[in-house]
């Protein structure tokens, strides 16, 4: 049975508060992390290299590890994105660096939103990444850049996404 191919908006009733990483209440106050230059403030994490070394300086300011480095250290993918094809051996580079700058793009509207790995061989490129929806914008842009097939393979009952492009 072939596997059903689902749009990015088709998935409606994703839940958003299964994320074993993200704490239930907050954290209290400002808080830094410290694997990245992430701060926790107001209840969002974000990034800001001069606000980050103005609250370095506080005593008051907490240090913890934000959600996005805590499952880069356990290796825990919420998306896998995987591309594959003989156009892929001939535009490894040009398709590497797309998905660098749609990573940059992604973790400036949610920092929380990261490559975890990308493992290079000769037929495929497979990227792991913090979550879901960073996994989508990967897939979504390297099929409007370069056209070739696209499929979105959710897991059931929980945020887990794999998503394969091939041309």
């Amino acid at each position: 049975m072939k596997a059903r191919t689902y749009s990015a908006m088709s998935r409606k009733n994703v839940r958003t508060d299964t994320d074993p990483y993200l704490a239930k209440k907050g954290l209290p106050g400002v808080a830094l992390c410290q694997g990245c230059t992430g701060i926790y403030k107001n209840k969002h994490w974000s990034f800001d290299g001069e606000e980050f070394k103005r609250l370095c300086k506080n005593k008051n300011v907490s240090s913890v590890i934000c959600p996005a480095c805590q499952k880069i250290k356990d290796g825990y993918p919420e998306g896998v994105v995987t591309l594959r094809g003989d156009f892929l051996k001939n535009h490894k580079n040009e398709i590497l660096n797309l998905v660098r700058n749609e990573e940059e793009r992604a973790k400036s509207n949610n920092s929380l939103e990261r490559i975890i790995d990308i493992e290079d061989s000769d037929d495929k490129i497979v990227i792991t990444t913090t979550n879901e929806k960073i996994a989508q914008r990967i897939g979504r842009e390297v099929r409007k850049a370069y056209q070739g097939e696209l499929e979105y393979k959710w897991s059931q009952g929980n945020k887990m996404v794999r998503v394969e492009w091939a041309r």
